[in-house]
């Protein structure tokens, strides 16, 4: 049984480095290298940490820290649709690599879906690299239901999620 996570909103003026230590291994993990995200963070990262900041003053809770006992194991990123609130979209899953496999994903994914519920989010949707076999199985596992390339981001598959049907 895997120890239980608590989530904590973000810190940034504490933890902006590993928020962007964690954007960056994500997309190391799905794409080979970190390039693109750097590419669009702006300069020193200030559009991403920007981005998280405004996030969480819109939807409290959406841009979270996992805490393992006093250490952060990973990280989650949501953001709502302004043109639909009954839709989200979830920017980061995110565990530490040396906590993958130990059945602390689960957690995240309860952490999301529980939020999407209490905010009256009926559908989630996330993007992921085909190539992230990992991740792929176990959003599959987890109820999401892959819709197929994405047209605005032909390298990955956008995945679907209901809220009421989990």
């Amino acid at each position: 049984m895997a120890q239980s996570l608590r989530f904590r909103e973000i810190d940034l003026e504490k933890d902006a480095e590993i928020c962007i230590q964690f954007r960056a291994d994500s997309f190391v993990e799905s794409f080979g290298s970190a390039e693109r995200f750097y590419n669009a963070a702006g300069e020193a990262a200030k559009d991403y940490l920007a981005g998280l900041r405004s996030k969480n003053l819109e939807w409290p809770g959406s841009c979270v820290h996992a805490w393992l006992g006093d250490t952060i194991a990973g990280q989650i990123e949501l953001r709502r649709d302004r043109a639909d609130p009954s839709r989200a979209h979830v920017l980061l899953y995110y565990l530490r690599p040396d906590l993958r496999g130990l059945g602390l994903g689960e957690q995240l994914d309860v952490y999301v879906r529980e939020l999407c519920r209490a905010a009256g989010v009926h559908t989630t949707t996330l993007r992921v690299s085909p190539g992230n076999r990992r991740a792929m199985a176990f959003y599959r596992r987890k109820g999401w239901h892959d819709r197929g390339l994405d047209a605005d981001h032909p390298d990955v598959h956008i995945m679907e999620r209901v809220t009421r049907d989990c």
